[in-house]
Formats: C-alpha cells, sequence, structure tokens
C-alpha cells in the first residue's frame, strides 16, 4: 500500500500544482481585465498591480485546491489508464476501490489545509486586498465604505448606512445601534456629514428599548454628534465584509445582529461556505475518481475539458445557489452545501458500483450515446464540438440514431434543418453518417442555403451529398440577380466554399422560365463565380445552342473567369476568349486571345495579352506581355505596381523598336486636407536616347483644414515639370536643367477669435524654361478686423449701444522678375477705426458713426487714399391693429470729412421704406429703395428709386419689381413679373417682363417662362413651357407620372416657326432597365426628317430586347446605324447582337 501510495502521488501532485497554477493565472488575468478600465484611466503602475495579485493570492490558491485536485485525478487515471497499467493493478490483486485511496487521502489533507486558509490566511488577505483596491486602483479610499453592511465601531455599537454621496461625503439613511445587556438604544437620522469637529447626525429620532423590550425612550433632535471610539473614516474604510472575517467573527456577528432582529442569512451563507468550500476537494476526488474509472478516460484532452466542465458546473452552481440562499429563497443552512451533497451522491454511486456487473449495463448503452448526450435534450439544445443536434425525439435501433420532428444540427458553420433524420454510428458511439428526409434546407455562410429531397452528411470525409437540389446563388451587381440552379446530384465539401452539381439546370428567369441552361457538370464557387460544361441553351423547353464552357460571375468585384465572344462584320469574323483565375494565394491570371480573319485578303490575325498578379505589400504587382498583329501598335511587355485608388507604378518595353517606358501615376490621393490629384511621373526612351520625361504632374482644389469656424485653404495647387525640345543626344542632367517648369497656387484663409477676424487670400504663379525664369508673381490681400459693442444700456423702450469697429489692411504684390508689373514690389497698408452709436426710443432709431482710413503706404492701388467719412441715419417703425398696417422708413447720409474747405461734403443720400398691409387673407409689400443724385448741394434730387410689390393671397402670389427713373422720359422701361398659382399641391408659375414703351403685343411681352406641377388621383405631370424670340419659337417639357405605375412618361419639344421642328419622347421604368428613346428633327424649309435617336429596350421575362437606330425619312429614307441584341437580364454581357456592321455572340 505504501508502495502504491507513493507511486500514485507521483502521477498525482505535478498535475495538481499544474492545475491549481492554470487556475490562479486564468482568474487573476480575469482580475485584471474587469479592472482594466479603471486601471488605464488612473494610471496604476504595474508593481501596484503585483501587490493586488498578492494579496489576492491566497483566496485564489484556497479557490483552485478543488480544480487542481480534479484536473489531477484525470490527469494521472488517464494517463494510467492509456498505459493499461490500471489493468496491471487489477491483474496483481489490487482492486479499482483500492486504487483510489490514496487520490482520496491526499484529497483530506488538501480540506484540512484549504479550511486552514480560508479561516486564518484568506479572511487577512482580502481585507488587505480591499485596501489595495481603494488606494492604489480606485485612488479614493474614503469612496470604499460599505452600503447596507453593519460595522462593529467598538462598546457594543454597530453603525449602519444605507446610501453614500461618494463626491460629497455624506452619508444617508444613518442607524447606529447600541446594545447592552440591560436595554438596546437605537439613532437613526436622515443623513451625517462631517463638521468641524467630528461627525454629526441631523434630522433623526433616537429609540432606547429596556431588557423586556418595552420602549423608555423616544427623542427627536436636529443634530447630534456621533459619539464612537474610532473616526467615521477610519471605521467605515476599514470595515469589514464576510469574506474578510474567520469563523468565529462570523459566528459573534450572527449572534450579535439576530438579537437586534436584522437579517443574518448573508452571514449565514458565508459561515456555512468556508466549510462547505473547504471539504469541496475530497467532494471532487471521489466524483472524479469514479467517473474517470466508469469511463475508462484515455485522453489528456478529454481530461482538460471534462475538468473544465465540471469546475464550471461545480462552482457556478455553488454561486448561484449560495445568491438564493443569502435572499432567502432557499434555506441559507443549506444552500452552500447544495453543490457538495449532489456531487457526492453522483461519486459515491459511481464509486460503489464500480467493477459491478451493474456498471458493466449501464456503461455499454451510454458508450453509444455518450458523444450525443453533450448535444441532445428532448427538446433541448445542448452545444458540443464538433455537432449540436436538436430535436424533439431520438431513440436508437441497432447502430442507427433516429432523430425525429424539427430537426436541426448544426456542423461547422452549416445548418441542416430536416424532419426526419437518421445517424449511423460507429463503435465507439460517433456519427458516422446522418441521413436527412422530408422537407430538407442546408444552411451556410449565413444566406446562402440548399433545398433537398435528401441530405447525406459524411462526417468522416466531411462531405455532404444532395439529391433532387435546388438552390440560389446572388449575383450582386448594379442590381441583385438570382442565378436559380437544380441539381440531381450535388456534393460539397464542408470546410470548402465550393459546390460540385451533375446534371444541372440553371436559369435567371424568376417566374415564367423562358430559357435554362443545361450542364453535365457545374463548379459553383459561392460570391465569386460559377462554371458549367456541355451547355445545352433551351428556349421554352427547345434546344437551341450548344456552348462546351458557360461562365457566370456571382461578384462585381470579382473578374469573369472566363468569357468568349464571337463576332461578324466589316468583312471580318473575330473570335475573342478571356480567361480569368484566381489562386488560393490570392495570385491571378488573366490572358486574352483574339483572332480576327479579314474575309476580303484571307489574312489571319491574332492579339494576345497575357498578365499575372500577386500580392506585395499593401498592392499587387503585375507581370503583362501583349502581342499585337492586327494594327501598326507594336509588342510590348512589362511589370507594373497597382497600390491604392488603382494607382499604378509601370515599366513597359517594347522590344522591337526598342521603346521603354516607365511611368507612376496616382489618380487621386486622399490625406486628412484634401485630395491630392492627376500625381503622374514617367520618362520615355529608346535606343537614340530620352523621347519625354515628365518630371511631376500634381493638381488639387479644396486643399483645407478647418478648425471651427476658422479655415485655412489651398483652393488651387498646379505644378507642373517637364522636358522641353527635342532630346535626342542630351543628358538626364542636360534635360533637368533645359526643363520647363510651371507652379501655381491660390489660397485663402479666415480666423475667428472672439470679436476679431483675420482673413486673406493669395496667388503665386511661377514658370521657368531652363535656367530663365519667365514669370514668378506673388498677390496676396490681408485683412485684420475687430468688431465690439462697447457699451450696452437697456431700459424700457429705450436702447442704447456704443460700437468699435477697426480694420488693418495689408496687400502686397511682387513680380520677382525684371521689369514686370510689380517687379518693384508694390505694398498697400492702412488701417481704419469706425465707432459708432446706434438708438431706439420707441419708434424711432437713430444712429451715427465715425470712419478714419489712415494709407500708411500705397504703392499698390494708388486710387486709395486717406478718408474720413461720417455717416448717420433716421427712421421710424409704425405698426398699427396688430401689425396688421405697417410702415417703416430710413433715410441714411454719408459725408466726406477730409477736405477742410468743404468739411461736410455730401458723399450718399439714401432713403428706404417698407409697407405691408394685411387685409382679410391677402398681405400687400411695397418695397422701396431711392438712391438721390447729390452732385450739387442746392439741387439735390431722386434719381433712382427701386420697387418691389408683392401681393399674397390664398391661392395666388403676384410679385412686381421695376425701377423708376425720375429725370428720365420714360421713367419705367419694364415691370419684371411672376405669377403664382397654388391650390393645395397643384402649382403654375408665370416669368415674364412688361415692356411700356412698345405698341405691339408680341414686344410688349416678348417672353414667357412657365413651370407646371398637377396632381389628379395619385398621378402627377409637371414640366416647363417656353415663349420666346417674338413668339417664334415653342419649347415644351412634359412628364407623366402614373399612380402605382413602374414607368414615366416625357416630352421635349422646340418649335421655330418655319424653320424646324426638334421632338423627343421618352418612356422609362424607374431603374432605367426599361426604356424607349425616340428623337427627330424636322426641317421645315428642306422637308428633311431625321431621327437623330431611335432605341427601345423591354424586358421579355428574363431576356432583355434592345434596338437602337439612327435614320432618315425624308427626303429619302436612309439607314445610317442599327444595332438588335439580346442579353439576360441586367447581364448585359451576356448577350447576341445583330448591328449593320455584323453579328456578335458574347453569352460564353
Amino acid at each position: 500500500m505504501r508502495k502504491l501510495f507513493k507511486y500514485v502521488s507521483k502521477e498525482f501532485i505535478p498535475p495538481f500544482f499544474m492545475g491549481v497554477a492554470a487556475f490562479i493565472v486564468f482568474v487573476s488575468v480575469e482580475l485584471l481585465y474587469q479592472l482594466s478600465e479603471i486601471i488605464v484611466r488612473n494610471h496604476v503602475g504595474f508593481s501596484k498591480l503585483l501587490i493586488l495579485i498578492w494579496y489576492h493570492l491566497p483566496y485564489f490558491i484556497s479557490m483552485g485546491i478543488p480544480v487542481g485536485v480534479l484536473f489531477g485525478v484525470f490527469w494521472a487515471i488517464s494517463k494510467l489508464s492509456a498505459a493499461n497499467e490500471i489493468i496491471a493493478f487489477q491483474t496483481l490483486g489490487i482492486p479499482t476501490k483500492k486504487f483510489a485511496i490514496p487520490f482520496l487521502v491526499w484529497a483530506v489533507i488538501f480540506c484540512f489545509f484549504t479550511f486552514i486558509l480560508f479561516d486564518t490566511i484568506v479572511p487577512n488577505s482580502n481585507f488587505k486586498a480591499k485596501e489595495a483596491m481603494a488606494l492604489y486602483v480606485y485612488q479614493r479610499p474614503e469612496a470604499q465604505i460599505e452600503e447596507n453592511q453593519f460595522v462593529d465601531v467598538g462598546d457594543g455599537r454597530y453603525l449602519f448606512v444605507r446610501q453614500i454621496d461618494r463626491n460629497t461625503g455624506i452619508l444617508y439613511d444613518v442607524l447606529l445601534y447600541e446594545v447592552n445587556r440591560d436595554s438596546t438604544v437605537v439613532f437613526h437620522a436622515q443623513k451625517a456629514e462631517k463638521g468641524l469637529n467630528g461627525w454629526y447626525m441631523e434630522n433623526g429620532r433616537m429609540f432606547k428599548t429596556n431588557k423586556d423590550g418595552f420602549l423608555d425612550l423616544d427623542i427627536v433632535f436636529q443634530q447630534i454628534e456621533l459619539d464612537i471610539q474610532q473616526d467615521v473614516e477610519e471605521f467605515l474604510n476599514l470595515s469589514k465584509g464576510a469574506n474578510e472575517m474567520t469563523s468565529k467573527e462570523l459566528r459573534e456577528k450572527i449572534k450579535t445582529f439576530s438579537r437586534l432582529g436584522l437579517d443574518v442569512s448573508g452571514l449565514i451563507v458565508s459561515y456555512q461556505s468556508k466549510f462547505a468550500n473547504s471539504l469541496a476537494p475530497f467532494v471532487i476526488c471521489i466524483l472524479g475518481i469514479a467517473l474517470s474509472l466508469f469511463l475508462n478516460l484515455t485522453s489528456k484532452s478529454w481530461s482538460v475539458i471534462t475538468t473544465f466542465i465540471l469546475v464550471v458546473v461545480y462552482q457556478g452552481s455553488g454561486a448561484w445557489l449560495t445568491a438564493l440562499g443569502k435572499e432567502k429563497i432557499i434555506d441559507p443552512l443549506l444552500s452552500a452545501w447544495i453543490p457538495n451533497i449532489i456531487f457526492g451522491i453522483i461519486g459515491i454511486f459511481l464509486f460503489l458500483i464500480l467493477d459491478t456487473r451493474f456498471s458493466y449495463k449501464l456503461l455499454e448503452p451510454l458508450k453509444r450515446i455518450l458523444p450525443l448526450l453533450f448535444v441532445i435534450f428532448i427538446g433541448k439544445t445542448i452545444f458540443s464540438a464538433p455537432v449540436n443536434i436538436t430535436c424533439d425525439s431520438f431513440y436508437l435501433k441497432d447502430n442507427l440514431l433516429i432523430l425525429e420532428n424539427g430537426v436541426l444540427v448544426e456542423y461547422e458553420g452549416s445548418n441542416i434543418v430536416s424532419d426526419r433524420a437518421e445517424g449511423e454510428l460507429n463503435d465507439d458511439g460517433t456519427i458516422k453518417t446522418a441521413t436527412f428526409f422530408g422537407d430538407v434546407k442546408y444552411l451556410y455562410n449565413s444566406d446562402i442555403s440548399i433545398e433537398a429531397s435528401e441530405i447525406t452528411v459524411n462526417f468522416e470525409k466531411n462531405s455532404v451529398l444532395f439529391l433532387n437540389s435546388y438552390t440560389i446563388q446572388k449575383y450582386k451587381g448594379e442590381n441583385d440577380i438570382n442565378v436559380r440552379i437544380w441539381s440531381e446530384k450535388i456534393e460539397k465539401p464542408v470546410d470548402e466554399n465550393v459546390i460540385h452539381a451533375r446534371d444541372t439546370k440553371l436559369t435567371t428567369c424568376e417566374d415564367c422560365i423562358t430559357y435554362y441552361l443545361s450542364a453535365k457538370k457545374v463548379d459553383i464557387y459561392p460570391g465569386y463565380f460559377l462554371i458549367a460544361r456541355d451547355v445545352v441553351l433551351s428556349f421554352f423547353g427547345v434546344p437551341t445552342l450548344y456552348l462546351p464552357f458557360y461562365f457566370q460571375s456571382l461578384s462585381e468585384d470579382e473578374e469573369v473567369p472566363f468569357s468568349l465572344t464571337f463576332a461578324y462584320g466589316n468583312n471580318k469574323i473575330s473570335i475573342e476568349t478571356k480567361i480569368n483565375y484566381k489562386f488560393e494565394n490570392s495570385s491571378s491570371f488573366h490572358l486574352s486571345n483574339n483572332i480576327i480573319n479579314e474575309l476580303n485578303t484571307g489574312e489571319v490575325y491574332q492579339d494576345t495579352f497575357f498578365r499575372y498578379g500577386f500580392p506585395l505589400f499593401e498592392g499587387r504587382m503585375f507581370i503583362f506581355s501583349e502581342i499585337i498583329s492586327s494594327t501598326n501598335k507594336p509588342d510590348n511587355l512589362g511589370i507594373y505596381y497597382e497600390f491604392f485608388e488603382k494607382s499604378k507604378l509601370e515599366l513597359k518595353i517594347e522590344p522591337t523598336i526598342n521603346n521603354k517606358y516607365f511611368s507612376l501615376n496616382i489618380p487621386k490621393l486622399k490625406t486628412n486636407f484634401g485630395d491630392l490629384k492627376n500625381i503622374q511621373s514617367h520618362i520615355y526612351w529608346d535606343s537614340e536616347g530620352f523621347k519625354d520625361i515628365l518630371f511631376l504632374n500634381l493638381e488639387t482644389q479644396a486643399f483645407q483644414k478647418r478648425y471651427g469656424k476658422s479655415l485655412i485653404s489651398l483652393s488651387k495647387i498646379k505644378l507642373n515639370s517637364k522636358s522641353y525640345g527635342d532630346l535626342t543626344d542630351l543628358t538626364f542632367e542636360e534635360i533637368w536643367n533645359t526643363r520647363k517648369d510651371r507652379i501655381e497656387l491660390a489660397g485663402k484663409y479666415n480666423f475667428y477669435t472672439g470679436f476679431t477676424n483675420m482673413y486673406g487670400n493669395f496667388d503665386y504663379t511661377f514658370s521657368s524654361q531652363g535656367t530663365e525664369t519667365v514669370q514668378n508673381r506673388l498677390l496676396s490681400n490681408n485683412t485684420f478686423s475687430y468688431k465690439d459693442t462697447l457699451y450696452e444700456y437697456k431700459k424700457d423702450d429705450f436702447k442704447l449701444k456704443f460700437n468699435m469697429d477697426s480694420k488693418i489692411r495689408f496687400n502686397y504684390g511682387k513680380d520677382f522678375v525684371p521689369d514686370q508689373k510689380y517687379s518693384e514690389g508694390k505694398t498697400l497698408f492702412d488701417y481704419s477705426l469706425k465707432p459708432g452709436i446706434d438708438i431706439n426710443l420707441g419708434i424711432f432709431d437713430v444712429g451715427n458713426s465715425l470712419e478714419y482710413i489712415k494709407v500708411l503706404e500705397n504703392s499698390y492701388s494708388p486710387s486709395t487714399t486717406d478718408e474720413i467719412n461720417y455717416l448717420d441715419y433716421l427712421g421710424y417703425n409704425l405698426s398699427f391693429f396688430e401689425n396688421n398696417l405697417f410702415h417703416s422708413a430710413r433715410l441714411t447720409r454719408t459725408y466726406d470729412l477730409m477736405d477742410p474747405e468743404d468739411l461736410f461734403d455730401l458723399k450718399g443720400l439714401k432713403l428706404e421704406t417698407n409697407n405691408k398691409i394685411k387685409v382679410v387673407d391677402s398681405e400687400n409689400i411695397i418695397q422701396t429703395k431711392t438712391d438721390f443724385n447729390i452732385e450739387d448741394d442746392n439741387n439735390i434730387f431722386p434719381e433712382v428709386t427701386s420697387v418691389k410689390i408683392t401681393n399674397n393671397f390664398s391661392n395666388y402670389i403676384h410679385r412686381t419689381e421695376f425701377d423708376y427713373k425720375h429725370e428720365e422720359d420714360l421713367k419705367i422701361e419694364y415691370f419684371k413679373n411672376r405669377e403664382t398659382f397654388k391650390y393645395n399641391r397643384n402649382l403654375l408659375q408665370l416669368d415674364y417682363n412688361l415692356y411700356l414703351g412698345e405698341t405691339k403685343f408680341y414686344k410688349i411681352i416678348p417672353e414667357i417662362y412657365s413651370y407646371y406641377v398637377f396632381y389628379n388621383n395619385g398621378n402627377k405631370i409637371f414640366g416647363n413651357f417656353n415663349i420666346k424670340n417674338e413668339y417664334n419659337l415653342y419649347e415644351l417639357r412634359f412628364n407623366f407620372l402614373e399612380k402605382n405605375s413602374k414607368y414615366s412618361f416625357g416630352i421635349d419639344s422646340s418649335y421655330f416657326v418655319s424653320d424646324y421642328l426638334k421632338t423627343g419622347f421618352e418612356v422609362m421604368n424607374w431603374d432605367k432597365s426599361e426604356f424607349a428613346n425616340i428623337s427627330f428633327n424636322y426641317d421645315i424649309k428642306d422637308k428633311y426628317l431625321n431621327f437623330t435617336e431611335f432605341e427601345i429596350q423591354k424586358k421579355i421575362v428574363c431576356w432583355t430586347f434592345n434596338f437602337k437606330a439612327v435614320f432618315s425619312i425624308l427626303p429619302q429614307p436612309q439607314i445610317e446605324f442599327f444595332a438588335l441584341t439580346f442579353f439576360i437580364n441586367y447581364l448585359p454581357s451576356k448577350n447576341v447582337s445583330f448591328s449593320d456592321s455584323g453579328v456578335n455572340v458574347g453569352l460564353m
């Protein structure tokens, strides 16, 4: 026995420590994960985290001991069982039950050790851990007051706080109990807070009862000092929870709080948990030994899995049941012991039946269905790897597992739904194959399904077989297209995204199937493409065309894997073939070949293009070659690198003529400030030397950065540097020295800071040729302004404002090339001050301002000089009858004060009025603005008055604008009018000018513009009708949308009297897949009728018919162009076309 104990201990102890260590690491990481946000926010150092884990370590060890015991048992027994050592022990006469004794001895030892930890070290370490958490992690020790917990404050006193305001430190709903032999005193206060000399309770009552429970004293108080031995902060911060007390302390708490009549269920559960958790190693050990020997576990991986499952169930149920005990849903005395009782009974039962005939009878059926016990439960789903099964009922028949009603199988990302299923079992109880019957559906990749009459899953080969199947594969282009596929037989590897179909029919028709493609074999790559072989195209069930291959893309991003196009026309026959293939390593291959036969000469040409690409860094590298014989274009080969936004770095060689090209092209480069466009550079050279070099080209618009309302913007950047002239025999350095450069920069800026604003713009242009600078100019305009209300006063109807407006302008122009406009450098630098006063008194408005402009330097704009301007205004506002009658006027004067001899030189005079009258449902507004002629101070008179009249009625609006010129013979030249008629949603708008000096009607109103929108029973008619050129030109745009109709109808017509008629008709559906466009021009003088556009496109079930032509009828019929095309709906590349130039077949 001693040797057995030593031998088993040698196998048991190392995995025991492994299990404990793994548990400690796991819970430590979990602790740090839960606190991660606070740790980062409070910048907790690594050393402080080590202290925190160190204080938690005793508790983690005590909870990890049962885990280590279970893992050690499973690991040791599985190792011994795999080596047949247990059989060897039995051969030597050592029964299985005796073999378990060493494990049980160790379990008892660990029970005592666990209890010692729980009752001595763990309470103190947990208390230290709480202190460390408060000090190092939360960094607010006083905020760690525990709510809803009694605290022993000494002298038989206990403090209870229901709520703490963590920001102010105020305690709410405070109870202080003082328990003596002869009496009990209770202080209850609404709140307690810290004062100058201590803590005080406020707004409360004091009760005192004698030993018999009768009330001796009842006092109400406003404030009373907390008379306790320790400071409140100290005992509250250092208060102990249940996990921080020994069993003795918990027992005393339970006794004391019971006397107070308080709920002690939580304390009872914690007290019982210390003993229940201490017994856990022994209970777990019995269960682990019995289960491992009963099931004969030989796999160490199953040991780990079983350990994990049992630990989760044991500790999870323990936590759940103790929580129920604390809430007294179940007996607090019993709640902590229930997991030990259940697991202990199971372990003892299995242990007692070891090596009995009953265990053999029980084990044999379990071996057959044990893998299913993790995945099947009647009416419920239990998850397991790799198969999850749900069904309403199941039973075993020989080696078949029969599943019935609501069968759902989840297997490696795939789901199978059926009415009934049969599973064939191996000898070890695992499923070999499963066959599904009835309404069977196979789902994978979240949106792809296959329906079949029967599905068989081979779990050993990891494949699925479908009989009489139907599936829909989606092509996601501009419109989603469903490719419907019927197959007699489908095979699909579970772990591959491919479907192999046999005896297949496919079509894109939704309802009435007018065509289908029959194929012997179809390989489908969902989301990419499908390939069909030996294909027959049938119309209405009649075979019409044989195709050796048919390719269909299922992704708008992927190139079509294969296409074959046949064309005949212009005495040429051509066959174009394209092949695209993408390898598993993301490299790709493209080959296109076009064979052209000239029927007139009999010559045959062949154009071939090859390209191979593979991923490189953040882009793709391509190798290409092109052989051309049909044109004079030379053969070429090269490489290019394609990176973001279709940018390309390319090297191309034309060997036959020894031309070489190296280029960089970046169409768009996105930055945080804007997009850079057309970034280009290239070098062209041959055997004689360089041909052309573009050093750099760069363009952009609106390259800007905003900071709130402020803005810095480069509205234009253009950089171009290229070679110039004949480059033959020049070296690269010589080409660089003779290059032609041009730089254009334009921008603006605007900075807002409170009352200040600085804004401006600049324009820079540079151009050079060789070493000579042709242009180098900088223009810049800059302004700094300050606006503020210095003082404001309001009282009743009186308002007063003092305003200050100041500006500094700095404009600069410089040509850095001699003999130019700004070669000497020209500057405008001035500043201005404009104080002003605005006064409002009842109906009157009055104000003035004085603007002083001082030019400090001016060579930029000579016309700009010093100014002193004085402005004042006087106005009033009258309102009567609740604002139904309103009138306002303002007179504004501007004076020039620069001339001391004519100090008040009137510079401008303006009068503005606003009048409004509301009568019944109408509103009439007249606005005027009059500018006065002030050239002669003694003869000031109105010059021009601009008038705007608006009449608003419920369904009609009239607006007229005109200028009244006081000194002209024809005071008013014309009225600008707009008439608007509204009724519900219907609208008619007319715009026209009325000229008063004309006598003939077509000159009085020479043009009329109209816009209309009418609704009737949900139908909409809208458009324009215009009359121009003195009633010689008529334009009509008419559109009609019928309610609930997919089509719209439109007319666009122009008629010039006795000259021409241009008319176009258009009918179109909402997605523009069906339409008819007919446009013609009729020359009235020459009687020439020409159809400039004639195109009809119509879907015929699942095909689209398109016919377009350009032809003339008069003076004689003549067809200039026509084309007739049939293609699959929304797949124009799958087409057959016939035109005046020939025939084109592109179905493959």
